[in-house]
């Protein structure tokens, strides 16, 4: 169940603005400050909740507690360009029961920002029940037909403002003519396409798993961008193709046919468990706190050390390792499962590919109970092993 900002749920206090409306916000609207001890809270029942809101360049530092417990610091400081309707903070194991959440604004930033410490809420999912991946469009799986186009890496795409030169930084891909087609293979229970919406947006033709083609017309009289113009739920928890086709058609107000193709969210039945999770344990060189790409809830945890390790203790009869998968982060891992070697993946990518937030090894068909997931660095070129995350599903 999503809670959007604007609910009659949500309390506000202290000076909360609207969001700059040329970010497609979840419902089309968010709020945020930057003045310590504003506080949003939500009072809800069930055992989960998340904090959808934005990270980037100019976001600071807030805190969160339940109840009237303890306060935890979240920091929504990110290197890339804003990323929005984005996963800030996941709770979970709580009392099955009733309970307030509260954020709290601290007006402080992060020691490697230069400037700004605003906190945004634009949504709450409470029990959400599943984790949610964000790729690139620069994806391994993304496949692009010819007659797309890079855009305009200046203009604020999901996860451009970072790269490794020469390379340029990830922006879109975009189309104004009748026929390019990209298609995307994906396991999950639901897809939303990140794209624009502008005076100058097209119409797109979008299937999944070869159905019925919907028409999606992205015109739009102001340019919005990172909009979810797009979305499928209700899918099966197995293996699907999304596919959209440039038109070169337009609404008749719009001066363009312009498609754009920036990333999209994959959902996935299940609980994430980020890099810093006290279930993960760490041995050999890791570096923490890496906030240099668009990773889940904007940190994780990288290594190019031969025999360092990461084990992760879960319950349940299926697991994801979530990692990147390209040039710089193209190191090899041996991958054991209770201390039985069960396979070495290797994740080289040459440029352009960047894959972030990947399944990079996935597991099913475990008996239901204790088992540990364990990867080891084993490169030798240095490139590095990134831990973003695990996911434990159903």
């Amino acid at each position: 169940m999503r809670v959007e900002e604007s609910d009659v749920a949500v309390t506000l206090n202290g000076p909360w603005a609207r969001g700059d409306a040329r970010w497609g916000w979840s419902g089309g609207s968010a709020v945020q400050t930057a003045t310590a001890g504003a506080t949003a809270s939500i009072t809800f029942t069930g055992t989960s909740i998340r904090w959808i809101g934005s990270r980037g360049r100019t976001m600071g530092l807030a805190t969160v507690s339940v109840d009237g417990g303890p306060a935890t610091e979240v920091n929504t400081f990110g290197r890339p360009t804003d990323e929005v309707h984005t996963v800030i903070y996941d709770i979970n194991d709580l009392s099955d029961g009733r309970h307030t959440l509260t954020i709290k604004v601290t007006g402080t930033k992060d020691s490697q920002a230069d400037d700004g410490s605003l906190i945004v809420l634009d949504a709450f999912d409470i029990q959400p029940g599943a984790t949610v991946s964000h790729w690139q469009e620069t994806d391994a799986n993304v496949i692009f037909t010819p007659g797309w186009t890079k855009s305009n890496i200046n203009l604020p795409w999901s996860g451009t403002g970072a790269s490794n030169p020469p390379e340029l930084p990830v922006s879109a891909q975009e189309s104004q003519d009748p026929g390019p087609k990209m298609t995307l293979p994906f396991r999950g229970t639901a897809i939303g396409w990140t794209g624009y919406r502008g005076p100058d947006a097209g119409i797109a033709l979008v299937q999944v798993d070869g159905g019925a083609a919907r028409e999606v017309d992205l015109y739009a009289p102001n340019a919005t961008y990172q909009a979810v113009v797009f979305s499928a739920t209700g899918l099966s928890d197995a293996n699907h193709t999304l596919t959209i086709e440039s038109t070169g058609r337009r609404n008749a107000a719009s001066v363009g046919a312009r498609v754009v193709v920036d990333a999209f969210d994959v959902t996935t039945p299940g609980r994430r468990y980020e890099e810093h999770d006290p279930a993960i344990r760490y041995a050999g060189m890791w570096t923490p706190d890496k906030r240099s790409r668009v990773w889940t809830e904007g940190v994780a945890a990288t290594s190019n050390v031969p025999g360092s390790t990461a084990t992760f203790s879960f319950t349940g009869t299926s697991v994801s390792w979530i990692g990147c998968s390209k040039g710089s982060a193209g190191g090899t891992a041996k991958v054991y499962l209770d201390d039985v070697f069960v396979k070495e993946v290797r994740l080289n990518q040459n440029y352009p590919v960047e894959g972030y937030q990947i399944t990079a090894f996935r597991v099913d068909g475990l008996t239901n109970g204790a088992h540990q997931l364990k990867l080891e660095v084993v490169n030798t070129n240095g490139s590095y092993i990134v831990v973003d995350a695990f996911d434990v599903h159903p």
